[in-house]
């Protein structure tokens, strides 16, 4: 039996024109458009703008239907508002779908085989501030560079995701492998979770948590094709 598969479809702002970025602002519904407006930075609101309509075209290859009939959920378990995890709602349910973005990398991730937890960080040093609230001290020990420290940063922040539990839970308490290391959570105590890092993009890293004791497959694709089509 082969592997289950998760798509990770990726999106580059740099390679976006003016034309592509009125596209894909017609591929958003009202609410998504009000989102996208609320944004004060230009580049934050295409990143969220490419996410959702990288999220529809690839949901829209995987039912065969046309991007216009995916409707997304967005609705927190906690509060009801619609700044929950994304999930498809129509034409077919059963789906699980991470977003991430980061500088100039916009990433999807889609399967059917459990909950997904991308995350994608730009390669950058951080204050030792926000290092203490991510790192625990002995992580922190095995820190050398920045790219070691965004390594420990997609692990953790992959899982959180993957579990839902987002920004409730101090990354701190989450232990991962060292940044050498084979990609792995040290201290779960729930659900299987296996950890994966991905392919390296100048002047990225990015990782992805799936909770599933199934080792998957990962494809990773451009998403420029979708955008173009």
């Amino acid at each position: 039996m082969s592997a289950p598969i998760v798509q990770v479809w990726w999106a580059r702002l740099s390679q976006l024109d003016e034309s592509l970025d009125a596209a894909t602002a017609r591929l958003l519904v009202a609410e998504e458009l009000g989102r996208a407006a609320a944004y004060r930075i230009p580049d934050d609101r295409l990143r969220f703008q490419v996410g959702v309509a990288v999220t529809r075209l690839a949901l829209a290859a995987e039912f065969d239907c046309g991007p216009d009939e995916i409707q997304l959920d967005r609705t927190c378990p906690d509060c009801g508002q619609p700044h929950g995890k994304v999930r498809p709602a129509a034409p077919h349910t059963g789906w699980e779908v991470s977003v991430s973005h980061s500088g100039d990398l916009v990433g999807v991730a889609v399967s059917t085989v459990a909950p997904l937890g991308l995350d994608v960080e730009q390669v950058r040093a951080v204050a030792t501030s926000v290092a203490s609230l991510v790192l625990t001290p002995s992580e922190e020990r095995q820190v050398r560079s920045a790219a070691d420290f965004i390594r420990y940063w997609t692990r953790k922040e992959a899982v959180v995701k993957a579990t839902g539990e987002g920004l409730r839970r101090p990354l701190s308490q989450v232990t991962v492998s060292a940044p050498a290391d084979p990609a792995a959570v040290l201290n779960w105590s729930g659900s299987t979770i296996r950890l994966y890092d991905l392919a390296d993009r100048p002047g990225h890293l990015a990782s992805l948590a799936v909770l599933s004791c199934d080792v998957v497959t990962i494809t990773e694709r451009d998403a420029q094709p979708l955008l173009h089509a």
